[in-house]
């Protein structure tokens, strides 16, 4: 592999807030070879974005390394001055961020901000800045018009190979990628990572890939190390990492990794009667071509499809695909417009009667992308849950203290169902005192509180890390 390029040794980095000290990193070390890649993985919150926040010297208030090396070649990162450390950053180590769009200016072409990176380390000509930008959007496979363009006019694909090329623009030895297809579907994300390893060999830098999804990492890293709360519990080559590692929380994500090959779907619910039934389902939405006409673009275009009872169907899509639409019309949070939709034989679209769709909605019910967004931050659990209770049941012939204690009897019920325990502690507690996993469940129990026949969930698990996915999947499935 060659000589270590980079070399962090015994890193400790605390956050102190009201005389308390919360140690974010500790006794952190690792190293990277001249032209390897090393993936650094671990879930939210285990101190992957400290280290390199660390490495950059950009850790910002409280956090404070109160120990340690960082070693860039022979020079101590820790020990360099502003000046030395603004020469040492994208010109020797650059940086590729989770979200392009928020890494790019909104009100600068694509060609300033990659000159403007240039400059900011170099004196260089407009001519010779030009030819560069031209050189990186050739490397990066990009048409050279769109050096003309904004970020917001640009795809999520094209914006991350947008950050890449900035990242280039100085030839720097290594490049951190932090998270940078998270945000991108699966099939961009591969295009996006064939396309690093296409540069990586041409250009010969090192890349410490920081990333959650530990599936990813080991198809193209030659070493990996595994971050827990702070700690390198695990590090060696992609393949011992692959098959368990070094430590039992390695081979807990290991397992974690869905096995598609040993999926045998289930033969039972074949012969079960239809429950929905979608025939040419058709959504638009306007798009003014200017102030005097506008043409329409079709969100959903004849798409038909059933599902059985008791049965588990995956509709899968990119982003814009139009997965999310379908699954506002089915739980009738909007309108379609051509095409029909059955429900246990019936036509919804003749649900309209404010009764009729609260009836709809409690055999319907969605469980949504963002476990942060979808339970209000001034409520608590119990108010979440008692909710949906209220509005469709009767409590008529009962006092309020003992509809109250039916109600509470109910949620602790539900919370048990979906593993929350001790149930009763999770009553009160408002959102952010949950992790996202924890309020996943949470969002699946208001969901199962009126019994529906149908639970539509939209990337359920997108945000949440691989081993709480499959916890959250496997509850799904044993529900």
């Amino acid at each position: 592999m060659g000589n270590k390029i980079l070399d962090i040794n015994n890193l400790n980095v605390d956050f102190l807030s009201e005389g308390a000290s919360i140690h974010a990193v500790r006794d952190f070390s690792m190293h990277i070879n001249e032209n390897e890649i090393f993936g650094l993985v671990g879930e939210s919150g285990s101190g992957k974005s400290t280290v390199i926040k660390s490495i950059l010297r950009i850790l910002p208030a409280p956090g404070v390394i109160t120990k340690g090396e960082i070693k860039y070649k022979d020079q101590d990162i820790l020990e360099l001055d502003e000046s030395e450390l603004s020469s040492l950053r994208w010109s020797h180590i650059s940086v590729v961020k989770q979200k392009a769009l928020n890494s790019l200016n909104p009100l600068l072409k694509i060609k300033e901000q990659i000159i403007d990176t240039m400059r900011a380390h170099e004196q260089i000509k407009t001519k010779d800045a030009m030819e560069r930008c031209n050189a990186l959007m050739d490397l990066v496979e990009i048409d050279r018009n769109y050096l003309n363009s904004y970020p917001h006019e640009l795809s999520g694909g094209m914006r991350q190979r947008v950050v890449i090329a900035i990242a280039l623009a100085l030839k720097p030895k290594l490049i951190i990628m932090d998270e940078p297809t998270t945000a991108l579907d699966v099939v961009i994300e591969k295009e996006i990572i064939l396309k690093i390893l296409d540069l990586k060999s041409q250009l010969g830098f090192s890349l410490l890939f920081i990333t959650h999804d530990l599936n990813l990492i080991l198809g193209f890293a030659d070493r990996v190390g595994v971050m827990l709360e702070g700690e390198l519990v695990d590090t060696d080559t992609a393949e011992i990492i692959k098959s368990g590692g070094n430590n039992p929380y390695t081979t807990k994500l290991i397992n974690s990794i869905p096995d598609v090959s040993n999926y045998n779907q289930s033969k039972a619910n074949k012969n079960e009667p239809e429950l929905i039934h979608v025939k040419n389902l058709i959504k638009s939405y306007s798009r003014h071509a200017s102030i005097f006409s506008s043409d329409k673009f079709h969100a959903v275009d004849g798409v038909s499809f059933n599902v059985n009872k008791s049965e588990i169907v995956g509709l899968v899509g990119e982003s814009g695909s139009g997965k999310s639409t379908i699954s506002k019309i089915l739980t009738k949070l909007i309108d379609f417009d051509g095409g029909q939709i059955l429900f246990n034989g019936e036509d919804i679209s003749g649900i309209t009667k404010s009764k009729d769709l609260l009836d709809y909605r409690k055999k319907v019910q969605m469980i949504f992308q963002d476990p942060f967004a979808s339970l209000n931050s001034i409520h608590t659990v119990y108010h979440h849950l008692s909710r949906p209770i209220l509005i469709h049941r009767s409590y008529d012939k009962y006092s309020k203290k003992e509809r109250d204690q039916l109600v509470k009897k109910e949620i602790i019920a539900i919370l048990k169902e979906v593993d929350l325990s001790p149930a009763e502690e999770f009553l009160y507690k408002f959102p952010h005192e949950m992790s996202g996993g924890e309020r996943q469940r949470i969002a699946l129990a208001r969901a199962l509180l009126v019994q529906p026949q149908l639970i539509i969930a939209d990337e359920p698990t997108s945000m949440l890390d691989m081993s709480i996915r499959m916890e959250i999947l496997d509850l799904l499935k044993s529900l």
